[in-house]
């Protein structure tokens, strides 16, 4: 992976995060939750993931767990983790980083993850 890879993905999960905050603030205001709409777009960044966790509207699910993903991916390329996988820590492959940036396992480890083997979690 170059560094440059790394920038563009940087800068699609910021606009991605940008839009799936935008998209929160929307469902929000639908659902007569003002006051959460107001939090949400009045909060710095780290915020938005520990706010998002209190809310519990099915209408925001989606959303909410999309922004964790994107939280996730950003705190990688923060500590220089970015693009391996969570649980075995091998290279994630770029085509698949290409198709989700947000992308945690590869897909032995997801496989089994999906299974439900869950062992290496404390």
């Amino acid at each position: 992976m170059t560094q440059v890879q790394l920038e563009q993905w940087r800068d699609r999960l910021l606009s991605d995060w940008a839009h799936v905050r935008e998209t929160l603030i929307g469902q929000l205001k639908a659902s007569r939750r003002d006051e959460w709409a107001e939090l949400l777009d009045h909060c710095a960044q780290d915020q938005l993931v520990e706010l998002t966790t209190r809310l519990d509207l099915p209408k925001v699910e989606q959303s909410v767990a999309h922004l964790k993903r994107i939280d996730a991916a950003l705190c990688q390329m923060d500590l220089g983790l970015y693009g391996l996988c969570s649980d075995c820590e091998d290279p994630l492959s770029i085509e698949l980083l290409e198709q989700d940036p947000t992308l945690q396992r590869c897909p032995r480890c997801d496989t089994r993850y999906r299974k439900g083997f869950h062992a290496h979690e404390l």
